[in-house]
C-alpha cells in the first residue's frame, strides 16, 4: 500500500530535496560528478528550496485589498446615472442622529454575520482535516490486523525453521513495522496541524484580509455609509471605503468606534448645557445691574 511522503506540503518539498542532496552525494561516491559540480547541485538545491517559502507580503495585500474595492466601486458606479462621479457626491445627511448604538445597529449585525460566516469557513476547514485524519487511521487499523496475521505467520514458520533447520529472516516483518510507524506519523501530524502556531498566524491574517474585502464588497454594493448615518458629510467613495474596512475588521472594533462617537456626542451636549447655562447666567446677571442703576 502507498503511504504519502507527509501530510503537510512543506515536509514533502523537505523531502524532495532530502533526496535531491542524497543523490548528488551518491553522484559523487561513484565518480560521476566532481566535487565542484556537486557543490554547484547542491546550492542550486538550497536556493529552490529558499524560493519555494513564501511569506506573506502586507504591502501587496493592502495594494490588492484597495484596488480591489476601487474597481469593484466603479463598476458598481455604472449602474447609476452618474457614472463614476457618483462615487464623489456627497449625500444628503440626516438632520438628526439619535443614539449612535441605536442607528448603527445594521452595520454591527453586518459585521458580526461576517465574522461567524468566517468562523463557520474555517471550522469547516478543519473538520475536513480532521476527517482525513480520520481516513488515515482506517488502514492503520488494516495494517494492525495485517501485523498480527503476519506475526502469527511468522511464529508459526519459526516453530517450523527450528524443526527442520531452515532460518527465517524478519526483513518482511521490519518493513511492515516501519509502514505502519510512518502511517501512525502521518495521522498525528495531520491531526496537530490546525493547532501549529505556523497555521493559527496564516489563519489569523487570512481571516482578518477576507473579512475586510467582505466588509468592502457589502459596504459597496450595498452602498452603506456610516458617515452619511451618524450626519457628518462625506464623498461616497470615502463613506463606503471606510464603512467597509470598519465593518469588515469584526464587532470589536465596530463597538470601540461606536463608544467613542457616543461619549463625543455626549461630551459636546454637555458642554452645550453649560454654555447655554452660562448665558442664562450672565443675561439675569446683566438684567441685575440694569435695574439696581434705575
Amino acid at each position: 500500500m502507498a503511504v504519502p511522503n507527509s501530510s503537510m506540503a512543506r515536509t514533502a518539498r523537505v523531502g524532495a530535496m532530502q533526496t535531491k542532496l542524497a543523490s548528488i552525494d551518491t553522484l559523487v561516491d561513484k565518480g560521476a560528478i566532481s566535487a565542484a559540480e556537486a557543490a554547484k547541485r547542491r546550492q542550486a538545491v538550497a536556493q529552490e528550496m529558499s524560493g519555494r517559502q513564501w511569506r506573506l507580503n502586507i504591502k501587496a495585500l493592502v495594494g490588492l485589498l484597495f484596488f480591489s474595492a476601487v474597481l469593484l466601486a466603479i463598476l458598481r458606479s455604472l449602474a447609476e446615472p452618474g457614472g463614476p462621479l457618483w462615487l464623489f457626491a456627497i449625500p444628503p445627511v440626516v438632520a438628526q442622529v439619535g443614539d449612535y448604538a441605536t442607528v448603527l445597529a445594521p452595520l454591527v449585525a453586518i459585521s458580526v454575520a461576517i465574522e461567524r460566516l468566517l468562523e463557520t469557513v474555517f471550522d469547516w476547514f478543519e473538520q475536513s482535516t480532521r476527517s482525513a485524519a480520520e481516513v488515515l487511521a482506517a488502514p492503520r487499523e488494516a495494517l494492525d490486523w495485517i501485523g498480527r496475521e503476519y506475526q502469527e505467520a511468522y511464529q508459526a514458520a519459526a516453530e517450523a525453521a527450528a524443526t527442520t533447520g531452515v532460518t527465517v529472516t524478519p526483513a518482511q516483518a521490519e518493513v511492515l513495522a516501519q509502514a505502519e510507524e510512518r502511517l501512525a506519523k502521518a495521522e498525528a501530524r495531520l491531526r496537530s496541524w490546525t493547532g501549529a502556531p505556523e497555521y493559527r498566524a496564516w489563519k489569523r491574517a487570512l481571516s482578518i484580509w477576507i473579512g475586510l474585502l467582505v466588509g468592502l464588497v457589502v459596504a459597496i454594493m450595498g452602498d452603506l455609509g456610516m458617515f452619511h448615518i451618524i450626519g457628518v458629510p462625506a464623498p461616497r467613495l470615502l463613506d463606503m471605503l471606510v464603512t467597509g474596512l470598519i465593518i469588515g475588521a469584526g464587532p470589536g472594533p465596530m463597538h470601540s468606534i461606536i463608544g467613542i462617537l457616543q461619549s463625543g456626542k455626549d461630551a459636546v451636549n454637555n458642554l452645550a448645557e453649560l454654555a447655554r447655562g452660562k448665558a442664562v447666567r450672565d443675561a439675569a446677571q446683566a438684567l441685575l445691574i440694569q435695574s439696581q442703576v434705575k
